[in-house]
């Protein structure tokens, strides 16, 4: 079998059946085969591998050779077409025609897999916390840098936000590897990321919905203080003598906490 990720074999699968990338759908086909063996090696292998968004079926190839079963959902039907033929010989796959983000889930909850997907750009935030819904043992993710700078982001630092902290909460993160613009067809305007995300498995005393909610809102507005974010939840409490007696500066930013400082903080507003 010829290996997808190469710019002419890409180009003679979309010349073949008259098919362009859609910007709509956030195509950006891997042209680049080390790009797509390296992803593929740092995802490792296992029974169940979930792919959403394989394109040409580049990594899916890779994919394919790792683990023992591939479920990859497509959302252009006009991929979906061009895949039959250039996974061809792949037993192990199963393209599914379904917009992730609107799909039924309930048969894949019950299994235990792998993620690794070349997420669109557009929906990744809507997507990471679709898969989060799973049993993932791990996910390898190629995002947007600027959405991979996120994720892994520190305190003080000007990419920590409330995705930061509650993404870290649920999997640790590190960055895998950073791919050039020239590994694409078409050329993508921004670089991209290779992320991998593990679970922690951590638990905590509250409603998880709820104090991400609050978390939210404590970085609403990233150029106010704290305090000032805190104002927002509209409480009847006085939210500098509250920062004050739990030891914090009422001048402090929400970008210099922790997630245990922010648990602490919602244990003291809502006596939880």
């Amino acid at each position: 079998m010829e290996t997808i990720a190469n710019k002419t074999v890409s180009m003679k699968y979309l010349e073949k059946y008259e098919r362009y990338a859609k910007k709509k759908f956030g195509q950006n086909f891997i042209i680049d085969p080390s790009v797509v063996r390296t992803i593929a090696k740092h995802s490792g292998s296992g029974p169940l591998v979930l792919e959403i968004g394989p394109g040409l079926g580049a990594l899916t190839q890779q994919l394919a050779l790792n683990y023992d079963q591939v479920i990859a959902y497509e959302i252009d039907p006009h991929m979906v077409e061009i895949l039959k033929e250039s996974l061809d010989g792949l037993d192990n796959v199963e393209v599914i025609l379904e917009d992730f983000l609107k799909a039924n889930l309930s048969e894949l909850k019950d299994k235990r897999l792998d993620v690794c997907a070349n997420l669109p750009y557009y929906i990744t935030t809507p997507l990471l916390f679709r898969l989060m819904e799973l049993n993932v043992g791990k996910m390898t993710l190629m995002v947007q840098k600027e959405i991979g700078d996120r994720l892994a982001a520190k305190p003080n630092t000007k990419d920590y936000n409330a995705l930061s902290i509650q993404v870290q909460y649920y999997f640790d993160v590190s960055i895998a590897m950073h791919v050039s613009k020239e590994s694409f067809h078409p050329r993508p305007g921004v670089e991209s990321i290779i992320v991998q995300l593990v679970p922690t498995g951590n638990t905590m005393p509250y409603d998880e919905k709820e104090f991400f909610k609050f978390l939210r809102a404590c970085f609403q507005f990233r150029r106010k203080t704290l305090l000032n974010n805190l104002k927002t939840l509209e409480l009847d409490v006085d939210y500098a003598e509250m920062l004050t007696d739990n030891g914090y500066a009422v001048n402090l930013r929400a970008d210099t906490l922790l997630l245990e400082d922010y648990l602490k903080l919602y244990g003291a507003l809502y006596n939880a």
